[in-house]
């Protein structure tokens, strides 16, 4: 009986360090995963700016020509 109690409280240890080690590691994800998320929104407004400002270049380079051509 007494053998079994011990393996009881090994398991016990076993289980609470192994709970720690989890929610240690969970911890450190999310941490990159909100640095992660960051970046990609700043890279993704650094993209809508691109094709924003390449479609005003392409329409003004557009109308100029034109206007150009009809005089």
């Amino acid at each position: 009986m007494k053998k079994l109690q011990t393996n009881a409280k090994r398991a016990a240890v076993l289980a609470a360090a192994l709970g720690t080690s989890v929610a240690a590691n969970a911890a450190d994800y999310t941490s990159q995963i909100t640095a992660a998320a960051g970046e990609a929104n700043t890279n993704q407004t650094a993209v809508i700016t691109a094709v924003i400002a390449l479609a005003v270049l392409s329409f003004g380079v557009g109308s100029l020509l034109s206007w150009l051509g009809r005089k």
